[in-house]
């Protein structure tokens, strides 16, 4: 993405920053405490050595995920994406006993994969023309204290339809919409909400 689009993201969801409009406690701390915590951690200097030359975008992003493995400590992480290493280095930084799996990364159906885990805690889904296919196949393995990001959900008319069908599906609970990615819990006592927050 160019800085001047960037720049254009930040100018127009300026106003959903530091969880202004966020009137549940628990949103409001998890926008605050995970989403858009400033303090660096413990780990981010050795994870930067770890994967240099990672564009600044992207570390942002993986770090975000660091915060969200600490705040979740997550089981089982599935990755629907790259399968890359930083992705794992990242998310075991936040929760060492966490098992990041690529499903889609061997040999095999993806479908088959998935069905092999008793509960998916936490997810990743990047965008690809399997997305949405992949989306269906884990929610059925969730739990109350799930959550899974998708990527991209503002990239393109396929991704788009895709974030739309999740905020109006009834399996799903509160969302978050960071413009990059959404994050979506399946907590379904919590109202159902989706908050615009500026990432």
């Amino acid at each position: 993405m160019s800085d001047i689009r960037r720049i254009a993201v930040w100018a127009a969801r300026c106003r959903h920053s530091r969880g202004f409009g966020v009137q549940s406690p628990w949103a409001y701390a998890f926008d605050r405490y995970v989403v858009n915590e400033h303090w660096p951690y413990y780990a981010y200097g050795e994870l930067a050595a770890a994967h240099p030359g990672l564009p600044a975008a992207e570390r942002r992003v993986l770090e975000f995920y660091f915060r969200l493995a600490n705040h979740l400590q997550p089981d089982v992480v599935a990755d629907f994406g790259r399968g890359d290493a930083a992705f794992a280095d990242y998310v075991r930084a936040g929760c060492r006993r966490a098992a990041v799996l690529s499903p889609c990364g061997g040999e095999g159906e993806p479908g088959r994969a998935i069905d092999s885990l008793p509960r998916v805690d936490m997810a990743r889904f990047v965008p690809s023309p399997a997305v949405a296919e992949l989306w269906e196949l884990a929610v059925g393995r969730t739990g109350e204290r799930s959550a899974f990001v998708i990527e991209g959900i503002h990239s393109d008319a396929r991704c788009r339809k895709l974030w739309r069908g999740v905020l109006a599906d009834g399996r799903t609970g509160v969302t978050f919409d960071l413009y990059y990615c959404g994050i979506v819990f399946f907590d379904r006592k919590r109202y159902k909400q989706n908050y615009i927050i500026n990432f």
